[in-house]
């Protein structure tokens, strides 16, 4: 049986890749997923079997992404416009793709939607990083995904 080797810490891969300011706020919010008993595990979150978003660091670069669903409901007029302004639209970016999809999120229509990372939000600022803590609560909530991402590490 081969063992399968545990993935680094997400504390680790934010000292390994970013510094300054983003690193600290990095450092906070993966603070805050913990003591939420979010632990990330290979890149992602994990919740109940599925998994709520992907986290991804590159050299003084972090993201997250999260995954096609029924984006819909009451919410503040801050939260809808960061999910709505950081929608990815399909691109074709690995085979076999499902490709975009039309969608509509919080009530305003939109074309071509990545079907796998919808949602991309990159190097976000503290009020963004308050509107992804949002985003992780509202996937704790979604009956679920078509996205490959949601069901598999």
């Amino acid at each position: 049986m081969k063992l399968r080797r545990k993935p680094p810490e997400i504390e680790k891969e934010i000292r390994k890749h970013l510094d300054g300011e983003l690193k600290e706020r990095a450092l906070e919010f993966a603070a805050w997923l913990r003591a939420n008993g979010l632990a990330p595990y290979g890149g992602k979150i994990p919740y109940k079997g599925k998994y709520l978003c992907e986290i991804r660091f590159e050299p003084n670069h972090w993201e997250l992404h999260f995954w096609m669903c029924d984006y819909s409901g009451e919410y503040d007029e801050g939260f809808i416009k960061t999910v709505q302004d950081h929608l990815q639209f399909c691109r074709a970016c690995h085979s076999p793709c499902t490709g975009g999809m039309d969608i509509t999120v919080f009530g305003k229509e939109f074309a071509n939607v990545c079907s796998q990372h919808t949602v991309k939000i990159e190097n976000p600022d503290a009020n963004t990083l308050e509107h992804i803590k949002q985003m992780i609560t509202y996937w704790k909530a979604v009956p679920g995904s078509i996205s490959y991402h949601y069901n598999t590490l």
